[in-house]
């Protein structure tokens, strides 16, 4: 096995292995990005467009584009003076003498340069989706906790309300309305169980992983580094790094080249050469060079020149269409994480902890008679309500994270 595929072989075993041990433990969201990348099968397909238009570049780079020509004649010939036989042998090369190799080089280097950028770009588009996906299964995860704890409160309420039936101080309505409390409970831990189920399922598939395979996730909700958001910087930043507008300036590159290419065409390649040949009547020997070419009267390329100025043209467009996108993405990625982070600072720790106190004491209170049923229900729906509020705040802000990177050109 040749040094570069034995070397590749090794590196991807590795990969293979800790991909295998990560699939068995917890999965953190760096983690599930490396997992996704490595198993993406977008991403492999344009791995192997690169690999294509390497191949390329290595067929436009030869010195010589077609092969020689190699034509050998032989056969009697009659004459007065009696039979004799001839022969001849004749080869020819095509020589290219208007820099054809030199545009049709440049070219393939510019659409190399367009793979790779495409490649790029894709694993960042890649990263952001698991990143999103991967909040949205911890998002879910705390959800199906919540209603859990949802229920275990409830059901305490149950038993708060039997002892108060018991013991002459609440009604049998009160014991009811307490039963179909839990029963509600119950149905919204079933529905965030379910989604939760989803949620994971979709990340499954962007992993690349089996269902039976089901890692732990590790990680926290809204974790980002808190920064000045300089959007006119962040603009300059993507204009400098997105892949996607290095792709178009490298294709408006190649365009150009492959214009010159097809401009260059019209002159025709001449055909310089060799030939011998032998007289046997004569007993003569001729060697003389041969030089040949087309005349352009009625082809002289006009087809191809058109083509290749109308890509340039689209291209062009196409490169000024691709910088507003990404302006407008960053504009639109900034304020979206303005807007999260001002929801997720509505959500400070003493607030999360006065919830959870609200949760655990509003039972007791209602056991020692301090507060009726009613207000039980309505402390316990609004603590829920906003520790659920909470997580869709904490969610948003790590989706509009994601999304300001890869706006940006990050993960690439």
């Amino acid at each position: 096995m040749p040094p570069l595929r034995l070397f590749t072989a090794l590196v991807l075993a590795m990969l293979a292995a800790e991909t295998a041990q990560a699939r068995q433990g917890s999965l953190t969201p760096d983690e599930a990005v490396e997992l996704a990348q490595a198993n993406n099968p977008d991403l492999q397909m344009l791995v192997a467009e690169v690999d294509a238009a390497k191949a390329r570049l290595a067929g436009a780079s030869l010195l010589f584009q077609a092969n020689p020509s190699l034509t050998v004649t032989a056969g009697p010939r009659s004459s007065a003076a009696g039979d004799s036989r001839d022969s001849s042998i004749e080869l020819s090369q095509p020589v290219e003498i208007s820099g054809q190799r030199g545009a049709r080089i440049e070219a393939a280097e510019a659409l190399v340069d367009v793979a790779e950028a495409r490649l790029r770009a894709r694993r960042g588009e890649i990263a952001a989706a698991i990143l999103e996906a991967f909040g949205r299964a911890l998002a879910a995860e705390q959800r199906a906790r919540l209603a859990a704890e949802g229920l275990a409160v409830a059901q305490e309420g149950l038993a708060a309300a039997q002892e108060r039936f018991e013991a002459g101080a609440a009604a049998l309505l009160e014991v009811n309305r307490a039963r179909v409390e839990v029963g509600r409970m119950a149905r919204d831990r079933s529905e965030a169980e379910r989604r939760g189920a989803e949620a994971l399922a979709g990340l499954h598939l962007l992993l690349g992983l089996d269902s039976a395979e089901v890692p732990t996730l590790e990680g926290e909700l809204g974790v980002e580094e808190r920064g000045v958001l300089d959007e006119a910087r962040l603009i300059e930043q993507a204009l400098a790094s997105r892949a996607d507008i290095a792709a178009a300036g490298r294709a408006l590159d190649a365009a150009s080249a492959q214009a010159r290419l097809a401009a260059r065409a019209r002159i025709p390649t001449p055909k310089v050469g060799v030939s011998y040949t032998r007289e046997e009547e004569s007993d003569a020997e001729i060697v003389q060079g041969l030089l040949s070419f087309d005349i352009p009267l009625f082809n002289r390329n006009q087809e191809a020149q058109g083509v290749a100025a109308a890509r340039v043209s689209q291209l062009e467009t196409e490169v000024a269409a691709t910088g507003r996108r990404v302006r407008q993405e960053v504009s639109t990625a900034v304020a979206r994480l303005r807007a999260a982070r001002s929801a997720a600072d509505g959500f400070a720790s003493d607030v999360v902890k006065a919830m959870q106190e609200n949760m655990e004491l509003g039972t007791e209170s209602y056991r020692a008679g301090k507060i009726d049923f009613l207000q039980l229900l309505l402390i316990r729906r609004q603590t829920l309500e906003a520790r659920n509020e909470q997580i869709n705040v904490l969610e948003e802000l790590t989706a509009a994270r994601a999304q300001l990177d890869r706006a940006t050109g990050g993960y690439q």
